[in-house]
Order: structure tokens, then sequence, then C-alpha cells
């Protein structure tokens, strides 16, 4: 049995680097990208007006003028318009336009106190400022600029500065072939109601949905029973068809518990099996004959969906190229409950005031009190850490 930061060091060294594929900007969201992104102009390409109003010279205010003469209008999408030279004039300017060349302040249209058919008076109070209400050009970034990095998890954001870049096409990770698979001879499809010994599948539909929501869907998601001869043609067809297989139930050390020694039997080669953490202690991985990944999971629904989050995620976030990044870590109060020797994943509930305390959850088979939670942190082992509002690492549900 090792550790579960050695389980989790041992998993993320796995998986090869995900291949790259071209991908529509449109379908992009949610991927890894896997090229550097670079602005193809200057951003802002023009001195942009922030303000519906009115473009002057800041020398024409300070000398005095508050009456304009209104020489132009600058609509947005419209080509520039120069403001005369002569002395006292204005151009009428929207939000988004060029900034007429010539003129250096922008006087907002709340401070127009009244119009006439071609001139514009301007409030006493008004104090423009030169400068102000005016993007410069290249002032966010200049031409050839990398703006998205390879690594980068292609959100809303990211997916707008591409699209400002003209990166109609991305090269982004392939999404992997994974394949989820619930175990055991007591469950019975959703829609099927269960005799008194036996209870609906629910894991493999609970870790379908987080696969999913995390921008991994599976290609495959089905239950097999608990004898291994009817399993092993299946399990094989899965291992040829996948890059990874996700498995819940039948890994423990039970008569009925198939899982290690059919993997075995399939040329697949142990990383661990048994790892010092609870819930989750029977959790196990083994490499397939292609390199396929083989994550076993307990049957337990809290099990099941904790090791979804703590192993299978991280190992695929490394495999499509996005770099390591700190855990989001939040301060538990003084009901705290460290185990010797173990590992502990405890759902959480996260107050107003940013703390976590201890969900009302019950066992690992409690998958109703998750419910109550909204994800978990992960406690080291009694004695690795003694303060009693230390911060620990953070997993949303997904």
């Amino acid at each position: 049995m090792v550790s579960f930061h050695e389980a989790l060091e041992l998993l993320l060294k796995c998986p090869s680097l995900m291949a790259v594929e071209r991908c529509r900007l449109e379908d992009a969201a949610g991927r890894i990208l896997r090229e550097n992104v670079a602005a193809d102009r200057a951003v802002p390409a023009f001195d942009r007006v922030m303000m519906d109003g009115y473009a002057l010279r800041f020398a024409d205010w300070q000398a005095g003028h508050r009456l304009f003469r209104v020489t132009d209008s600058a609509p947005a999408g419209r080509a520039a318009v120069s403001l005369s030279a002569e002395i006292g004039t204005c151009v009428e300017v929207m939000t988004g336009a060029p900034c007429p060349p010539g003129a250096d302040c922008i006087v907002p249209v709340e401070e127009v106190v009244a119009t006439e058919p071609g001139t514009v008076r301007f409030s006493e109070s008004a104090a423009p400022v030169a400068g102000r209400f005016i993007h410069r050009a290249g002032s966010d970034a200049g031409a050839g600029q990398v703006l998205l990095e390879s690594g980068v998890l292609l959100g809303s954001r990211e997916i707008g500065v591409a699209a400002s870049c003209g990166a109609a096409w991305l090269e982004v990770s392939c999404v992997p072939k994974i394949a989820v698979i619930a175990t055991g001879d007591e469950l019975v499809a959703v829609d099927e109601f269960p005799a008194p010994h036996q209870i609906r599948q629910s894991n493999a539909h609970s870790l379908a949905a987080a696969l999913k929501l995390g921008s991994y869907p599976p290609r495959h998601v089905g239950v097999l029973n608990d004898e291994i001869s009817a399993a092993r043609p299946v399990i094989e067809e899965l291992l040829a068809a996948h890059d990874w297989l996700v498995l819940t139930g039948a890994v423990s050390k039970g008569a009925r518990d198939f899982v290690p020694s059919l993997l075995a039997e399939l040329g697949c080669r142990e990383i661990f099996h048994g790892v010092a953490q609870r819930p989750g202690k029977p959790a196990g991985c083994w490499i397939g004959p292609g390199g396929q990944v083989i994550m076993a999971l307990p049957g337990n629904p809290v099990s099941a969906l904790i090791g979804l989050h703590a192993f299978v995620f991280p190992a695929l976030a490394v495999a499509s190229g996005l770099p390591r990044r700190l855990a989001r870590r939040v301060v538990m109060d003084d009901r705290t409950v460290q185990l010797p020797g173990f590992t502990r994943h405890l759902p959480v509930t996260l107050r107003a005031d940013g703390r976590a305390e201890p969900a009302a959850t019950g066992n690992s088979g409690d998958f109703i009190g998750l419910l109550n939670s909204d994800g978990f942190v992960t406690l080291p082992p009694r004695g690795e850490a003694h303060a009693i509002s230390a911060a620990f690492p953070f997993t949303p549900w997904l």
C-alpha cells in the first residue's frame, strides 16, 4: 500500500501527452490549447473612443472655449474623420469609434448643456482631461505579442482573445477515448425497479457526468457483473478501443473482486493497488499493453467520486498539456479530524466567510449526503500537520 501522494505522483507519470488536432474556434471551449496565439495587429488597432460625447483639442478648452462648432460625426465602424484645424471645433463621437486625428480630449455627452444646429455648449463645471476616454492604439498589446500560451484551458476569456486575434482554427489536445464501467451483480438499470437485494446503477452515471462536465466526455458507459469469464472479453475489447478505462467496483480483496486478476491476465502492468487514504483504500492503477491507463476505484459511491476527482482529473489534465497547478486551499475549523497513517478526503461545505466545515455526510456509501457538500478537502495523516486552523487543498465537485 502506498500513500496518497505517492500514488498520485506514480499516476501522473503514466499517461503520454495527448496528440494534437485542429479545431474550429466555435468548438474549442473547454479544450486545452497546444499552440501560442499572438496578436495579428496592435490591440487596440486605433485610438478608440471610450465614451459617447465630443472629441476636441484640450488646448481649446484651456483657452476658455465652451461653445464649439460640430464639424462631423464619428460613429463606431466608420473610418476615422479628422478634427478641423479651426479653433473651437469638435467632432461628435460614439463609443468604439476611432478618435479623430487632431483631437486629444473627449468631453462626455452628459456635460452638454445646450445644442443648436451645428454647435454644442458644454457645462462650465465640466473638467475634461487630455487623453481621458481614449483607449490608445497598442496600449493593450503590440502586433505579434503572444496573448495565449500553449497549455491553457480555453474558457470564455481565452476564446474571446483568440477570436480578436483572428484565430478561426486552434491546435488543441485531442479528447481522450474514455470508457466508464461499473461492476456488480447487484446493479440494475435506472429505469428498473430493484428487488430487495438489488440497487440501481448510479456510479457510472455519476462518473460519466463529472467527466463530461470536465470536458472529457466518455465514449462508453456500461455495467458488468462480477463473473470474470463474462467480463474478460468486454474489458479486452474496451482496452483495444480506448485510451482510458475508469472502473468502479470489484477492486478490493474479496472473493468476487475480479478486476486485479483480470487485468493481470490481460497483460496490464500494476502501478499501485491499495492507497493509504479514506475513503478509497482499495483504489488501483494499471497500464494496459498499449499504454492505456486503467484507474480502478472502489464501488462505494463516495469513494468512486472522490477517486475520480483526486486521481483521474489531475492525470487527464497533465496528459492534456496543462501545467500542474497548486490546488485551492481553504481554512478548516477545529472540528477537523485527521487519521493516523491515512490521508483523509473529507467532504466539506464552504461557508460565506470562505472557511470550510465538515459536511453532514455519513459513510462512503452515503451518496445522498454529498448533496450537503461543495467538494472535499484532502487532510494529511495525523502528525504531518498539527495546526488546528491550517489551510488544506480543496477540490470542488464537478
